[in-house]
């Protein structure tokens, strides 16, 4: 069997999925391709051919046109563009990524793919400046899911949303939980090494962030949360591990608060553990989250959690047995939960452990390969290749 997949393996959660999807499909003997990559299997790897007359007129059109019709124009354009990438391929299954309003399920269909699978690894709560809530927009996602032969999503709260807000088939949508291997995430060195590692006060309680620095991650309220902590426990701190938009704001926010000595930007890591060798506790407290690798990485190094009432959250985080669980937008309920967490060493090591026991048992990686290979079999089924 021969899948097909829409990005490279790369760092962000989309690419750390298909990286693991990559290695279970080699364990089977089966063949993967990944369009623009070089040939790694064997498999014949064309390179794009030229866009064409048709496109060329197309992004003209879209440049001098108003925004929603510039929206419809680029959606078609590439379409375009990316059907006559796919058809050189072959490939059993053709699995996309991050499906909700992407021109790829379209494209794939348009090349000619039997059996096109997406996984949604985001939900429309992503949309935190609503800038996809128009009518133009929800009718593309419309289109794009209804392109699907059968999707995955990474969370129940995902498959739910995605079902309400396009109407696709609840048949053709099964959630499987993201996986993690647990045994890469824990303990390599001792606190006070990764905070002298990390530039950290030695004598700091280290609260932890990772993720993309943007509004929907919700750092905001983690910093005034701190700066709410901060009377009464003047050692707490935050370490956030990311890049992206808002630094400037969530820095500027910082020191508006009076806590600038108190916020630690370390920009991104290439090893998370580093961060979370150095960490106390660990938050995450996203106005949208699906179902973040960051948090199942710090459940699994036996980190005691606080996690935000959004998305996927709720799935991992079983309150008072892994850690807590707060509304969104609302730094006095996170300071609260960190305080609790905060006062009791015990309660710490008690929820550390038992989410690590979390992780291990109903979100290990092996278990997200096994059933999405299952959900593989099923799709290719008697006009398939012969099972491995």
């Amino acid at each position: 069997m021969i899948i097909g997949f829409d990005i490279p393996p790369g760092t962000s959660g989309p690419g750390r999925y298909v990286a693991s999807l990559i290695r279970g499909i080699q364990a089977c003997g089966w063949k993967y391709v990944t369009p623009g990559e070089a040939n790694r299997d064997g498999v014949p790897m064309a390179p794009p051919p030229h866009v064409g007359v048709v496109r060329s007129t197309l992004s003209t059109i879209a440049r001098r046109s108003p925004r929603q019709l510039r929206l419809c124009v680029g959606y078609v354009r590439e379409i375009m563009l990316k059907t006559r990438q796919l058809r050189p391929y072959r490939c059993d299954i053709f699995h996309a990524q991050n499906t909700g309003c992407e021109e790829i399920p379209i494209a794939a269909r348009q090349a000619g793919f039997k059996h096109v699978l997406g996984t949604f690894h985001v939900d429309s709560t992503c949309d935190v400046d609503r800038e996809r809530s128009g009518i133009v927009h929800r009718t593309l996602e419309w289109f794009s899911n209804r392109a699907l032969h059968k999707a995955i999503a990474v969370s129940e709260s995902t498959r739910r949303d995605w079902i309400r807000r396009t109407g696709i088939a609840e048949s053709r949508v099964v959630t499987i939980h993201n996986g993690i291997d647990p045994e890469l995430f824990q303990r390599h060195d001792v606190q006070s090494a990764a905070k002298k590692k990390l530039g950290l006060p030695p004598d700091a309680t280290i609260i932890g962030g990772v993720g993309r620095l943007s509004a929907a991650k919700g750092f905001a309220y983690l910093i005034e949360a701190v700066a709410l902590l901060r009377a009464s426990y003047p050692n707490t701190m935050v370490a956030l591990a990311g890049t992206g938009p808002s630094r400037s704001q969530l820095e500027d926010l910082a020191s508006r608060l009076a806590v600038s000595d108190r916020v630690a930007f370390l920009g991104f890591r290439s090893d998370i553990n580093e961060v979370l060798d150095a960490c106390d506790v660990f938050v995450m407290p996203s106005l949208s989250e699906t179902l973040g690798y960051a948090l199942l990485e710090a459940m699994a190094h036996g980190l005691p959690t606080v996690g935000t009432k959004v998305g996927g959250i709720p799935e991992v985080i079983l309150p008072m047995e892994t850690g807590l669980l707060v509304p969104p937008r609302d730094a006095v309920s996170l300071a609260a939960a960190i305080k609790t967490l905060l006062d009791s060493s015990d309660l710490r090591k008690r929820l550390g452990c038992a989410a690590r026991e979390r992780v291990i048992s109903h979100f290990h990686e092996a278990d997200m390969v096994r059933k999405t290979i299952a959900v593989y079999r099923e799709m290719a089924g008697a006009d398939g290749p012969s099972n491995n």
